[in-house]
């Protein structure tokens, strides 16, 4: 099993982001680990990148959750692939109301605006503008099938592990119970 928990954690700070509603935050910090081999195309460009999009209670180390299956010849072949794995927007980590300082006054942002958050760290830290695949667990999931509708032709490929396009039923309910509890308090 890959040890995913050994990698220590880097950051990068986009100078700005926007979000879509035109907000923008300064200097959003985004923290992320590396790991795999990575390969470059003719201009320098690292042409195997695999963006890992962890659950709501995660962090650049989710990774683990497939790490079984990860490492030399493996599913998820360290030796094939360069793995990148980021802490999303609004997680402790990387830009978020308590690492921001905002707290209540964050910015209101959706599964796009975490999409358009990594996708702008992938091209400004790494110069990426297309990734060989995404594979993303939970919230992760919504992350990569928006990705996959919203940028179809910058991926060549996308995994979702326990999500769908669309919450219902239990989830849906406990989803809104949840966001309520958050707005309600001042």
């Amino acid at each position: 099993m890959f040890d995913v928990e050994a990698i220590e954690a880097e950051y990068f700070t986009l100078d700005e982001f926007e979000f879509k509603n035109g907000e923008v935050l300064k200097d959003a910090k985004v923290e992320y680990i590396t790991f795999g081999t990575p390969q470059y195309d003719d201009n320098g460009i690292i042409s195997n990148a695999v963006i890992y999009f962890h659950g709501s209670s995660g962090s650049c180390h989710s990774a683990r959750r497939i790490s079984e299956d990860m490492g030399s010849g493996e599913i998820f072949d360290t030796d094939k692939f360069f793995f990148i794995s980021l802490s999303a927007l609004g997680c402790p980590g990387s830009a978020s109301p308590s690492t921001t300082g905002l707290m209540n006054k964050f910015p209101e942002y959706d599964v796009e605006d975490m999409v358009n958050f990594q996708k702008q760290f992938i091209e400004e830290k790494f110069g990426i503008t297309h990734v060989k695949g995404l594979i993303g667990n939970s919230m992760g999931g919504f992350e990569v099938l928006t990705w996959g509708c919203v940028y179809p032709d910058s991926v060549d490929f996308i995994i979702s592990l326990v999500s769908s396009f669309k919450v219902g039923g239990h989830n849906y309910a406990l989803s809104q119970i949840m966001n309520n509890i958050l707005v309600s308090d001042p």
